[in-house]
């Protein structure tokens, strides 16, 4: 599980690539474009998909491979607390759950002083929105991520309208702000 995912372009990250064929090599390895993010189908304009509804996909993409129960990986915002839900809902289904990148809560509360002010995440969706903004000339990019080489250069990014490969810019702010206020604790 991941926030921005496509089951086919991912692999076009050597990095990524190398680390799902090296969970592939001693698992069964089970991925999925959970609803609005990739291949799959866009989000309704609103309201958003409860998470009740991602849970609903994970079942169904779990079923159809035959997999009674799996080992959770969750990588970023969006998908830790919805992986947390998933476990916590459903235990008998889930084996392991494995968190990066991730926090059961992103706001500050007065009983969660280390979460982000909503002024943050708000920075966060206008910073997205000015990167993923069409380009009258594509041009490379570059991430955030440093490489694995030591060299402190990002991996090349796409110049393409959305790093999500499927998301736009307003549906990926819609998306962090419905997770970012929910806390899984």
């Amino acid at each position: 599980m991941g926030s921005f995912s496509h089951v086919d372009m991912v692999w076009d990250d050597p990095q990524v690539a190398l680390f799902l064929r090296r969970l592939a090599s001693f698992s069964r390895l089970l991925r999925f474009d959970r609803r609005g993010t990739g291949a799959s189908d866009p989000l309704p304009p609103s309201p958003l998909p409860a998470w009740e509804t991602y849970t609903e996909e994970l079942d169904a993409v779990m079923d159809a491979a035959g997999s009674r129960r799996a080992a959770l990986l969750a990588n970023g915002p969006e998908a830790g607390p919805m992986a947390l839900f998933f476990a916590g809902t459903r235990p008998e289904r889930t084996s392991a759950l494995i968190l990066t990148d991730a926090t059961a809560r992103y706001l500050v509360a007065d009983d969660y002083p280390i979460g982000f002010p909503s002024e943050t995440i708000e920075a966060m969706i206008d910073r997205a929105g000015e990167l993923w903004a069409p380009r009258p000339t594509p041009r490379p990019t570059r991430r955030a991520t440093p490489t694995t080489s030591g060299s402190g250069a990002g991996r090349p990014g796409s110049s393409g309208p959305s790093p999500a490969r499927g998301w736009s810019a307003p549906t990926c702010g819609r998306c962090w702000r419905s997770t970012s206020a929910p806390c899984c604790r």
